[in-house]
């Protein structure tokens, strides 16, 4: 029992334990569209440490996703809600509109594309900078 409380309090000391609870209701909205067949906006920057809320509306008139896996599993989710069950995109149906909450963690450009429309352009880029 002694060496793992002495885990636990060498964790704390370094500040490995859990983060900050993180309160969404200062999460900054970004929006993007998908329509037929392209992302507005295409590029998103983003940075470390901020919440956001990601509002994805499908204003086409076909089935279009949000596909990020590197990027997806790059961040705190705030609720995996939104995504499929492999938690790599969002699929969204003509009209549906949802919000996606989560903390970018690692600096870095992460693409995402419409799995189904990626031949057509409907592609785009998240950066994500370094806090400060």
């Amino acid at each position: 029992m002694a060496p793992i409380l002495a885990s636990m309090a060498v964790a704390l000391a370094l500040g490995l334990a859990a983060a900050t609870p993180v309160d969404w209701s200062q999460a900054q909205t970004v929006t993007v569209v998908a329509t037929d067949y392209r992302f507005d906006p295409s590029r998103l920057t983003l940075r470390v440490g901020v919440p956001y809320r990601l509002r994805l509306e499908n204003r086409g008139q076909e089935l279009h996703d949000f596909t990020a896996p590197a990027f997806l599993q790059s961040v705190e989710l705030g609720t995996p809600k939104p995504l499929n069950a492999d938690g790599r995109q969002v699929v969204l149906q003509p009209g549906v509109q949802t919000d996606l909450y989560f903390v970018p963690r690692q600096a870095g450009r992460y693409p995402f594309v419409c799995a189904d429309h990626d031949w057509a352009g409907m592609t785009g880029e998240i950066l994500v900078e370094s806090g400060g």
